[in-house]
């Protein structure tokens, strides 16, 4: 880790904790981290991220693939490709990348950091697929492909059906389509070092407090809390008196 300042190293190895990966080759996670912005802006010879991003987005896609046709062999063509769609889909590594702190832990350029590049999505679904690649050089293919499969392991539940993209938005549809109010989101914690920060939210509504979502951002946390109001208020998640 020579060359980054101690605050870096602890944001580094605490990434790399959550996606489960031990780098021996650290510079190939910081360069995954690295949006072309900051190199561009920087004069020491710093590279960027947009080579790493070449190649994980064809790792994933070989790697989502192949867990599809040894998960079943015999399920049609067009319904493996509709779901490999999905899960290589910039909403779909974006949700994965801000569950895992990613957009906390990226390295922009003055530039992009004031026009608010650290809340754009699609940065970080490319930063995402840089990981891939950077786990993939640094540990090889089996590597890679527990990286993967672990992050698309929820992806794969409740039929395989695509999660909602933004659960907050269809949040706030439904309940206007009720005609009734729309609901708060609290910070209620914060833990942890600056780090890794992880944030509890609790989406409040209708005078009480609906649900409970935590994350490595307070974004992450919202949309968690966001998603499984959804489900309570669609009827298919318990209620606060069932949690408690």
């Amino acid at each position: 880790m020579a060359g980054l300042t101690p605050e870096r190293q602890r944001v580094l190895a605490a990434f790399a904790e959550r996606i489960g990966h031990r780098f021996s080759k650290v510079a190939l996670l910081e360069r995954a981290l690295t949006h072309s912005s900051y190199a561009h802006e920087d004069r020491d010879g710093t590279r960027d991220n947009e080579p790493l991003e070449f190649l994980g987005d064809a790792v994933l896609g070989f790697l989502v693939a192949d867990h599809l046709h040894r998960r079943d062999p015999d399920q049609s063509e067009g319904h493996k490709s509709r779901l490999k769609a999905h899960l290589v889909s910039a909403a779909c590594l974006a949700r994965r990348a801000e569950s895992l702190g990613l957009p906390d832990a990226l390295v922009l350029g003055r530039g992009e950091e004031r026009s608010g590049g650290r809340g754009k999505e699609g940065l970080w679904a490319d930063s995402y697929e840089a990981v891939v690649a950077a786990v993939y050089l640094d540990g090889g293919i089996e590597a890679a492909r527990r990286f993967v499969e672990a992050g698309i392991e929820e992806e794969l539940g409740d039929g395989c059906q695509p999660p909602a993209r933004d659960a907050k938005s269809a949040l706030q549809e439904l309940l206007q389509g009720r005609g009734e109010a729309l609901p708060d989101y609290v910070v209620v914690s914060e833990e942890g070092p600056s780090h890794r920060r992880r944030f509890r939210v609790h989406c409040r509504y209708g005078g009480g407090m609906l649900a409970e979502g935590e994350g490595y951002s307070k974004k992450g946390a919202q949309q968690s809390a966001a998603r499984k109001a959804l489900a309570i208020l669609q009827g298919s998640g318990p209620t606060n008196r069932e949690r408690r």
